[in-house]
């Protein structure tokens, strides 16, 4: 499961191994387009309603002015869709044999990279509600620490149960030394 990319994210270090590269599961992305989909819609049946109730707005001189209207509307779908791909492709969680690093994009001109040492996790917990998530197999996984930010969560991950085990392993993995480290491990 051992990922070689050389280098994938700020501030990689040369002998980290990359063990796993998670965005949100496929499915929160389709929900998130089928919302831009409705606007599509609207744009069908504007035409729609135009042709049955004002038939005038289809001649000169007012034609212009619909199209007008009616690509500019598509040109703001069209950013509504870039932009969620956007959101989804850059938000990420990478897993090392050192640390997690979550990289959160808030908006285009606005993201924030938090790392968590391996040696810091005091616990991992993976949870999936509901029927799609069971269905399709995501949830989330929250790693609990005892820093100021105690929890460190993976929100709508796919395979949570998988990303949990591989970080326990990799957590257990660590020499023991690493782990005394940390005063609040036993």
């Amino acid at each position: 499961m051992l990922i070689n990319k050389k280098i994938l994210f700020p501030g990689q270090q040369e002998n980290e191994q990359i063990f796993i590269i998670t965005r949100q599961h496929w499915m929160v992305l389709v929900t998130k387009l089928l919302v831009w989909f409705l606007f599509i819609i609207i744009l069908f049946l504007s035409d729609w309603a135009i042709n049955r109730y004002a038939p005038t707005l289809k001649k000169d001189p007012y034609l212009d002015y619909v199209n007008l209207i009616k690509t500019i509307y598509l040109l703001f779908i069209l950013l509504g869709f870039l932009i969620t791909w956007v959101m989804y492709y850059l938000n990420m969680q990478i897993v090392t044999n050192e640390r997690i690093v979550d990289i959160t994009q808030k908006s285009l001109l606005h993201h924030t990279i938090s790392e968590l040492h391996l040696s810091r996790i005091e616990d991992v917990t993976a949870e999936v509600n509901g029927i799609l998530e069971n269905f399709f197999d995501y949830g989330n996984v929250y790693v609990q620490t005892a820093a100021e930010t105690n929890r460190f969560e993976f929100d709508r991950v796919p395979n949570p149960t998988k990303i949990n085990k591989i970080l326990l392993d990799l957590y257990e993995a660590l020499p023991e030394k690493q782990k005394q480290k940390n005063p609040f491990n036993k």
